[in-house]
């Protein structure tokens, strides 16, 4: 009789066995959905935070002299571009609103003037380069503070901020730009405290005594295959060469340092979560112990016959590791199908999580949908630890089992 008409005729006689599979399956869903979700949010974060702030950023001393930094990073292997940036906080509210005469009213919005170059940003350059100027400058603003202030493309903003201690004693200075577009950005935070200017426009509107020179930062891209890390100690070495960064303080920041506490805490929660529910796998497969052990007390006649007709004991140690090893697979791969749509249907899955309320907020996780990502490596990690473990746990019974005297098994 072969191991897999053996295998049928125990499935059948222990529904149990079933039931096992089913568990494992459970778990693995579970693990497989958790990681997915996780390294979507890393993917996105990575991407979203890369295309905003680029491989690395130079922070600088002053807000001029660009064309020196400029001189210096041209000298940096792998760059493919380096812009400056001039970025400044101010106040926005709509044309003519009497909140502006009241910085305190709760009408306004703080945002993040991030003043462009072309070329810096392509998803927000349209908006920003194209077309005609009119007579105010074009501005571009995040979907969500859009919303907030009521305003669409065409309209205009004031802005409220402070001259620089460049531009003399400091005053306020109050500007006001075209709605040229709006952007949903990669993350919560950036369509909702952030807007883009030319910065040519926002250094005249400030006042700037440096010109086309001013910038408080400059955004550097590697070439396609660079790594960042590489990337940035080129860029630092250069501008320490250079005499521009202080080498105790050299403020270049690689894409990583951008993302801050948020990126670390994603990383170890993928690290943490994914150990903690391995575990429901873990007991899942245990529980395969206690069933082929039944069944191996519930067979003993059938595994004496067995022994009688000439099966050795590594042929019975054989056939129940096979039967653990065929539950563990077949737990698995409904596992993933399992995971596999949940993670398809997360939205409909979040509504029953949260009694038709969402559970993910696009301020509390950075992202308005829930980001998913299929990891090659860590799906194979996950296959082969589960059926190592269902493998290993199977081998106590059938050990067990093969250790049976035939005449004993059916004596009894």
């Amino acid at each position: 009789m072969s191991l897999a008409r053996l295998h049928l005729a125990d499935l059948r006689s222990r529904p149990l066995l079933g039931l096992s599979a089913f568990a494992i399956a459970l778990g693995v869903g579970v693990v497989f959905t958790v990681v997915s979700i996780l390294d979507g949010f890393l993917a996105e974060f990575e991407k979203s935070v890369r295309s905003f702030s680029g491989d690395v950023v130079v922070q600088s001393r002053s807000t001029g002299g660009w064309n020196e930094y400029a001189t210096a990073l041209r000298e940096v292997d792998g760059l493919a571009s380096a812009k400056p940036r001039l970025d400044w906080f101010g106040l926005v509210g709509r044309r003519g609103s009497r909140a502006l005469d009241d910085p305190r009213s709760a009408d306004l919005s703080g945002l993040l003037l991030v003043g462009l170059d072309a070329g810096d940003r392509v998803e927000v350059d349209p908006g920003l380069f194209e077309g005609p100027d009119g007579n105010l400058p074009p501005l571009v603003l995040g979907e969500a503070v859009a919303e907030k202030l009521g305003v669409s493309p065409g309209e205009a903003l004031e802005v409220v901020s402070f001259a620089p201690p460049s531009a003399g004693p400091t005053r306020p200075v109050r500007t006001t730009f075209r709605v040229a577009a709006t952007h949903p950005g990669g993350r919560w935070e950036e369509s909702v405290d952030r807007a883009f200017v030319r910065r040519a426009d926002l250094a005249r509107a400030l006042g700037f005594s440096t010109g086309s020179s001013s910038f408080t930062e400059a955004i550097v891209r590697g070439e396609p295959g660079v790594d960042p890390e590489v990337l940035k100690d080129r860029v630092e070495n250069a501008l320490v060469a250079a005499g521009l960064v202080d080498p105790a303080f050299t403020g270049v920041l690689g894409w990583r340092d951008m993302g801050g506490i948020f990126l670390r805490s994603v990383e170890d929660q993928r690290g943490t979560l994914s150990l903690v529910f391995f575990f429901i796998v873990l007991v899942a497969a245990w529980q395969l112990v206690a069933t082929l052990i039944l069944t191996v007390a519930e067979k003993r006649k059938a595994i004496g016959v067995l022994g009688a007709l000439g099966a050795g004991p590594g042929r019975i140690l054989t056939h129940f590791a096979s039967l653990g090893l065929l539950l563990g697979a077949v737990g698995t791969a409904g596992g993933l199908l399992m995971g596999w749509w949940m993670t398809g249907n997360l939205e409909t899955v979040e509504m029953w999580l949260g009694g038709g309320e969402r559970v993910f907020l696009p301020e509390i996780y950075q992202f308005e949908t829930i980001p998913v990502a299929y990891d090659p490596a860590s799906i194979f990690k996950l296959v082969g630890a589960t059926l190592a473990a269902a493998l290993i746990f199977s081998l106590v019974p059938a050990w067990r089992a093969s250790r049976i005297p035939p005449v004993q098994a059916l004596n009894r």
